[in-house]
């Protein structure tokens, strides 16, 4: 896992603008380093974070014989299997690293050679012959990649927001993007490959950009893989099962190949417990286990985390977090963030927990729930699509009363003025501010969706891919695409690399999730079981405690910490009355100030998670100097 940034085509003093990319990313890869000018207006920066062939070998920006170079972010998990193949076709490795795998690989085929990677990955690569940069993201997009164009021609690139700021703003104006802003507020996060600031977007996951390496002119981008339902093929649950835990299984072991020390967060739930006992038939000994808990009995899982990691033989490790170490660390919390978001916190403390004892890798159980049904928008969703169908828009008023009920009813209401589909269900499940609540906040930017916050060419997209899907499989998209793609992911790179740790996913490897996805959704409903398709993938070395006991998560108390004489009220307080901020962003202190008095009243109609929202906002924004 590293850094990576770039300069194409850009007039002027490329090495300068280099150098300030090196410094914003230099703690991802704290390991190496390296600015390397590989053609007249072209110059590629590396921050390295060494996991594979950790030695001077694999130093990058990476040269092979031809004159093509690369900067990566990322591991290719099958490099050994693939260094096989390119064997055949009389290549033959001059180092072990994955790096190098991936130059051989497009010698040999192509832009194709993305379709033999099964691993996380954004890169850069310079090819003389044909005198272009071809930029690549994984298919899941669980690598960033940051995009701009300045305004005196070429494309700057790199791992994270911050780094593209740093250039100044004769290359980046520091203005706010408008729809971000409203997406922000309405989900919690930035939502599709867009950013908080207007001109920076992402590379779109499973996609690859090819640009002249003289001008930065784009030549091709193309999406090379896009999630997809396929026809079920008709086998029995039986056979299903046993293809599932044979992916399933070859997921989690290439993701054990590490050559620095490596770990698995282990919460005691179902997905970090499977992904443990599916790691064990890989590994017999050896393997380490780390849980992270809070010291509050009502969040706590580290009792039963000890008990699974006995039960596999882990070297088990608990580290317990106080609320002083929590909030002694908001303002490096604050600091990491790399887009605004109400999420992400948790993996910012795991991952530095994991790093202090010693980890360089960690594994995480994230996408389990998106794929197998875990979370309860998967009958949530379906039942509110039902309910709405049910009763007519003339009974808003009669369900007007549920507004002074609180958060939810205040939810119930807004069903209400919906359409009765999957998609416009689920957003408002996750809604953080409703639109009447927006629109006490900010003007609708013409681009978004009034009901959803999203704009309205996502939004269109999204619904065409979900129409042929019954509602447990649009449901799963929405989660792998909206809040998973924009949230989770985003910030699980952004913190994890603070740390840094490299943070792998094994329930993303692409072709566990093709085959997951496929599965009817009969079959991912509860048995009375969670997930059991995950459990029966697993079999029966996975403990039942795990999915018998209630999940707890790992969470934490905003409600009191931000409410009043709580520890961070003074923090709220001052983000709130920042009329400063505000103006800049062209946001109505007016309607922060009434958010703020009616939380501070014990209102259940605003929510925690609402005025961190507003910190998090204000605190981006005044520290990157953003304006309207």
């Amino acid at each position: 896992m590293c850094g990576i940034a770039g300069v194409v085509g850009v007039p002027g003093d490329q090495r300068g603008l280099a150098e300030r990319l090196l410094g914003a990313l230099r703690h991802r890869g704290p390991d190496d380093e390296g600015i390397e000018h590989v053609a007249p207006a072209v110059t590629l920066v590396h921050s390295r974070l060494a996991i594979i062939d950790p030695t001077s070998a694999g130093h990058e920006p990476m040269r092979d014989e031809r004159g093509n170079w690369i900067v990566y972010n990322g591991e290719v998990f099958n490099y050994r299997e693939i260094n096989a193949r390119l064997a055949e076709h009389g290549t033959s490795a001059r180092t072990r690293s994955d790096t190098e795998t991936i130059l051989r690989a497009h010698v040999t085929w192509g832009d194709d050679a993305v379709q033999h990677f099964r691993g996380m990955f954004a890169y850069a690569l310079f090819e003389r012959a044909s005198n272009r940069v071809l930029i690549t993201r994984d298919r899941l997009g669980i690598k960033p990649m940051y995009l701009s164009r300045p305004a005196a021609g070429g494309l700057v690139f790199a791992s994270q927001l911050r780094a593209l700021l740093a250039l100044g703003s004769e290359i980046v104006a520091r203005r706010v993007n408008r729809s971000a802003i409203e997406s922000f507020l309405a989900q919690g996060a930035v939502q599709g490959d867009e950013s908080i600031v207007d001109g920076i977007v992402q590379l779109a996951p499973g996609s690859q950009l090819s640009l002249d390496a003289e001008t930065g002119r784009e030549l091709r981008l193309r999406r090379y893989w896009q999630l997809a339902r396929t026809d079920f093929d008709g086998s029995s649950r039986a056979e299903f099962v046993d293809r599932l835990s044979r992916v399933a299984r070859e997921a989690v072991g290439l993701r054990l190949r590490s050559d620095v020390p490596m770990g698995l967060f282990l919460s005691g739930g179902v997905d970090s417990t499977a992904m443990l006992a599916l790691a064990s038939e890989h590994q017999s000994s050896g393997l380490r286990t780390l849980t992270v808990g809070f010291d509050d009995p009502d969040f706590d899982e580290t009792a039963i985390a000890r008990r699974t990691a006995a039960r596999f033989g882990a070297e088990h490790e608990t580290l317990t977090l106080t609320a002083s170490d929590v909030l002694g660390s908001v303002p490096a919390l604050l600091d990491a963030v790399d887009q605004p978001t109400v999420d992400g916190a948790n993996i910012f403390f795991v991952s530095r927990a994991a790093r202090a004892s010693g980890l360089t890798v960690a594994l995480s159980g994230l996408g389990a729930d998106e794929l197998f049904g875990g979370y309860a928008s998967f009958s949530d969703v379906p039942r509110a699509v039902a309910w709405r169908r049910r009763i007519p828009g003339r009974a808003l008023a009669n369900v007007a009363r549920y507004a002074a009920v609180g958060r939810a009813g205040a939810k119930v209401v807004e069903a209400m003025r919906r359409d009765a589909e999957p998609l416009q269900m689920y957003l408002l499940r996750r809604e953080l501010f409703l639109p009447d609540e927006r629109r006490a906040l900010h003007t609708l930017p013409s681009e978004v969706d009034a009901v959803t916050g999203l704009r309205h060419e996502q939004l269109a997209l999204v619904r065409h891919r979900a129409a042929t899907l019954d509602p447990i499989a649009a449901t799963s998209l929405f989660e792998l695409e909206l809040y998973m793609g924009s949230m989770l992911l985003r910030d699980g790179d952004a913190f994890s690399m603070a740390a840094p740790i490299e943070y792998r996913v094994p329930f993303l490897d692409h072709e566990l999730v093709e085959t997951a996805f496929a599965a009817p959704s009969a079959w991912k409903r509860r048995d009375p079981r969670p997930k059991p398709l995950l459990l029966d993938a697993v079999g029966a070395r996975m403990p039942a405690e795990t999915w018998q006991a209630p999940k707890r998560g790992f969470t934490f108390p905003w409600q009191s910490w931000l409410g009043a004489g709580g520890a961070l009220n003074t923090l709220a307080r001052d983000a709130v009355h920042d009329t400063a901020v505000w103006r800049d962003l062209a946001i109505d202190s007016r309607g922060i100030a009434d958010l703020w008095q009616r939380f501070s009243r014990n209102q259940r109609r605003v929510g925690a998670l609402q005025i961190l929202g507003v910190v998090v906002l204000r605190d981006y924004a005044a520290r990157h100097g953003l304006t309207a």
